[in-house]
């Protein structure tokens, strides 16, 4: 069958899946590493409201969780690795711009050292998380990144409340208030639902990640890569249209005596080869195939190139069955055809219709083995030295087709 590993439905499912650099963005700044630096910038806030745009801490901090969340968002979106180091690029730059306006000093404040702990313990557990190869080290990594989100709030809300004492002091001071172990309480709490929350979220991923697998394996097997294609860019089904086409057969020639000498499981294993050979002779340009006992119905679209493409897929199917001592005969016809959904609304096919199939399939059924009849001769570009008039079933006048020998 045609399951090539990566096409461009693929790529397009894939990209779908992945988001926007916008919501990777928020979700660095918001849930991410950026989480941290906003808790540090309300508790600036509140530290300093008076003076607090007067100095450039805010300034710095502020850019250094937008810079570093964008950085983070932009590689994720373009599918590159995040080094262990690449969470602490905006702690790096807003430590040395700091450090260097306010000097040693700056590592003296708790609320400094509160966020570069903080930071620390997230990306050290972001990057464990990563490791899809080790699902322990990966569980690990959610715990240690969950609970310095989850602890971020408690912590810095304790570096306030012991600002201007002895930190040990302040620290012993700060637990010997009955609501302040509340509020730990409830830290815990929060870490815990977080940590929870997003093995959850983990595990929903890799469900949803397999159940499209399936899902897109089966469309394209019912639909064909390029309908689904479709469907998924205008996120829906298309109403039956018209448009041209150029439909083509492949017939095996003999099969009916062949089948009853064999048993079901080689019949299986010819047809399968059969079709392969075909699907993968074809392959993007591909719009959709039909398989159908020894048959294969092609939906190609109706342009010079197609004649190369059915006596290469016609090549690769005798090809196919020579081993076997069978041959097969194809015909091609290009012309308007009805294509696109029909049903009910609760269940729905994707088919064509139309007097260019009925005559597509009629020409196959005149060619002999490894030959291609198709037409109309005065719409395809004629490499053929030969013609042939064909009275076909169901036809009033003979059918003009080309005949190319494969």
């Amino acid at each position: 069958m045609q399951t090539p590993t990566t096409d461009s439905l693929d790529q397009q499912v894939n990209a779908t899946l992945k988001g926007s650099w916008l919501s990777f963005f928020l979700t660095d700044l918001f849930q991410g590493v950026g989480h941290i630096a906003l808790l540090l910038l309300m508790l600036e806030a509140i530290w300093e409201w008076g003076f607090m745009f007067g100095k450039p801490d805010v300034y710095v901090l502020s850019v250094a969780a937008l810079g570093q969340s964008a950085w983070l968002a932009r590689r994720r979106f373009h599918g590159l690795t995040l080094p262990w180091w690449s969470r602490l690029v905006g702690l790096g730059a807003y430590a040395l711009m700091e450090s260097l306006i306010e000097g040693i000093s700056f590592f003296d404040k708790p609320k400094h050292l509160t966020f570069i702990v903080l930071m620390l313990m997230y990306a050290w557990g972001a990057a464990l998380e990563e490791r899809a190869d080790k699902p322990w080290r990966a569980i690990s990594g959610v715990c240690l990144s969950r609970t310095a989100q989850g602890l971020g709030p408690l912590l810095f809300y304790i570096a306030l409340d012991v600002k201007g004492m002895p930190w040990v002091a302040g620290v012993f001071d700060f637990f010997s208030s009955p609501a302040h172990l509340y509020l730990f309480v409830l830290a815990i709490m929060q870490a815990g639902a977080y940590i929870s929350l997003s093995l959850v979220a983990r595990r929903q991923q890799t469900v949803i990640v397999d159940l499209t697998q399936q899902l897109k394996t089966l469309s394209r097997w019912g639909f064909g890569s390029q309908v689904v294609k479709d469907v998924l860019r205008d996120s829906g089904t298309h109403a039956a249209s018209r448009i041209e086409r150029a439909i083509g057969f492949i017939d095996v020639r003999g099969f009916t005596s062949w089948s009853e000498a064999h048993q079901p499981e080689q019949v299986i294993g010819m047809l399968n080869g059969f079709y392969t050979a075909i699907l993968e002779a074809c392959g993007a340009d591909l719009v959709k195939s039909k398989m159908s006992g020894d048959e294969v119905m092609l939906v190609l679209p109706a342009d010079a190139s197609t004649i190369a493409l059915m006596q290469k897929a016609l090549a690769a199917a005798i090809a196919t069955l020579e081993p076997m001592q069978l041959t097969a005969g194809a015909g091609l016809w290009l012309g308007p055809v009805v294509e696109g959904f029909f049903g009910t609304p609760s269940a729905q096919i994707h088919d064509v219709i139309g007097d260019t199939v009925n005559t597509a399939k009629r020409l196959c059924d005149h060619a002999r083995g490894g030959q291609l009849l198709a037409g109309p001769v005065n719409a395809i570009s004629n490499g053929s030295e030969e013609t042939s008039s064909i009275q076909a079933k169901g036809k009033t006048e003979p059918v003009l087709a080309a005949i190319y020998a494969v």
